[in-house]
């Protein structure tokens, strides 16, 4: 069985090249024929090496191959650790990130894992807020022993064409804030991917009269 590793990809002919021996995998499926498609059209895009993680996270957590590091966890460093990853580009996009949530809670979970949904979240809110005038605001709370995070920006919203198939794989909204589409296409997918593992839920509110707001929830315990 082929190896591959976790290498920055600058040409399109690398990700070719990486395509082909990825379906060489006993265990491959149609799901790389699709991103090599959709990499170079609907992203239009040279590969990077966030989008090629994307896609061998997806495919792992897919196939059901990656185990949670489960353990007790403070939710308010977690979403501290997310807004970090994410805070240099909202400086230079002149977006504010807001975390004023005062009181901590400990549960169990995978925290790589969470902050990861809340990069991939914090990111997609970044793609649609206005420069300067972005905000970003992280809130949670605690509903019937379920821990429930709600990520809530001012930006353009979800539209009715994008509602039904935001968390699905490889799909791209045309309304964000960016000359073209930025991204594998899979970092909502990923999410959905992650707090079902956890025996959580994901979903978009509806009816928001501006911006969208990202909610998901998962066991207190």
């Amino acid at each position: 069985m082929k190896k591959y590793f976790r290498l920055p990809m600058k040409k399109h002919s690398t990700l070719i090249y990486f395509v082909t021996n990825f379906q060489a995998e006993e265990t491959a499926s149609n799901e790389i024929d699709q991103m090599l498609g959709s990499s170079l059209t609907k992203m239009d895009i040279e590969p990077s090496e966030k989008s090629i993680n994307n896609i061998l996270d997806f495919e792992k957590l897919a196939k059901g191959k990656h185990d949670l590091n489960i353990r007790q966890n403070s939710i308010k460093t977690t979403i501290n650790y997310a807004i970090a990853s994410v805070q240099q580009l909202a400086i230079n996009k002149g977006v504010s990130i807001i975390n004023d949530n005062l009181i901590d809670f400990r549960f169990s979970y995978d925290e790589d894992r969470i902050v990861q949904v809340l990069t991939n979240l914090l990111s997609n809110a970044l793609k649609f807020t206005e420069s300067g005038k972005g905000k970003i605001t992280i809130e949670y709370k605690m509903i019937n022993n379920m821990f429930e995070v709600y990520v809530i920006d001012n930006g353009k919203g979800i539209s009715d064409e994008d509602f039904e198939h935001i968390f699905n794989k490889f799909y791209q909204s045309k309304n964000q804030n960016t000359i073209k589409p930025q991204g594998s296409g899979l970092g909502l997918a990923i999410c959905k991917q992650i707090i079902e593992q956890h025996n959580g839920k994901i979903w978009a509110k509806k009816g928001n009269k501006n911006g969208a707001t990202f909610v998901f929830k998962l066991p207190f315990n």
